[in-house]
């Protein structure tokens, strides 16, 4: 029986999504023996992606929005498993936009990509990125250390916290990390074996949105982003994106194209977003 290690990154509902996924494929191969093995972090190195390269683990399983625009040379997205929530949730105790905020509120975003969207929405707010657990920060909530959250709306509904979100905001409201809300499986480049066992989890249509939102990334790489691609109901491909500009300005463009040709889509996007920051200087 052919033996493959699944890496993941560290964390419990990391470790839960992967042993999901491990399910999943010893499902649908039930004579390969799937081991999960766990890669942390550091600031230095990613050693789940790091663990691939070097062959200690044939398959990675990683959220999308964790892992770089680019990936290092060798490894690809061999794919990408239904798409969850994309959206960023406000949970602001009944506040249902961040219009409702007072203009110093005090916001707690998940990640250091947020802090220019809302400092961009709310010049006078006080941004900070929250370090410790999700149930911390809902907690300091309710005490009044803080007066708004701005996390992954897929976090919260993953840890079964659906009931303590305010609002879904819409891209155009606060952008979304690209990538956000979807899973992806990693392999080496070279390594058909591995490629042909993660594509049993993969959703084309997710696949092809997280390709032009992680395209339209790369082409802007060195500035903060956030996109999100949508599928409409012709099998159009419907990208949005935005970037923080200069003066902390944000700009919004939107495209569409053929979902197969989602890499161009992004791209292209992109390219039209650095014009219009080269005209506005």
């Amino acid at each position: 029986m052919a033996r493959i290690v699944l890496g993941h990154r560290d964390g419990a509902l990391a470790t839960r999504q992967a042993r999901t996924v491990l399910t999943e494929l010893s499902a649908e191969w039930p004579d390969v023996q799937l081991v999960l093995r766990q890669f942390p972090g550091r600031a230095q190195r990613d050693d789940l992606l790091a663990a691939v390269a070097d062959g200690a683990a044939a398959l990675a399983v990683a959220a999308i929005d964790t892992l770089p625009a680019t990936l290092p040379e060798g490894l690809a997205l061999a794919a990408v498993g239904r798409r969850l929530e994309p959206r960023v949730a406000l949970v602001a105790r009944g506040h249902l936009a961040l219009g409702d905020l007072a203009a110093a509120a005090r916001v707690r975003v998940y990640a250091e990509r947020d802090l220019g969207f809302v400092r961009a929405a709310l010049p006078g707010a006080d941004a900070a990125v929250w370090r410790g657990t999700v149930d911390a920060a809902l907690a300091g909530l309710v005490a009044d250390e803080h007066d708004a959250l701005l996390f992954p709306g897929s976090l919260l509904i993953a840890l079964d916290r659906r009931d303590r979100i305010d609002a879904l905001l819409e891209p155009e409201a606060f952008p979304p990390a690209p990538g956000q809300g979807a899973m992806g499986l990693l392999v080496r480049a070279e390594d058909d074996a591995a490629a042909e066992l993660a594509y049993t989890l993969q959703h084309r249509p997710s696949f092809d949105r997280v390709r032009a939102e992680r395209a339209f990334a790369a082409g802007l790489g060195g500035h903060t982003v956030g996109a999100l691609a949508t599928i409409d109901d012709d099998g159009d491909l419907q990208l949005f994106g935005a970037v923080v500009g200069g003066g902390g300005a944000v700009l919004q463009a939107t495209t569409s194209g053929d979902p197969k040709d989602a890499e161009e889509v992004g791209s292209e996007l992109a390219k039209d977003v650095l014009e219009q920051l080269a005209a506005l200087g």
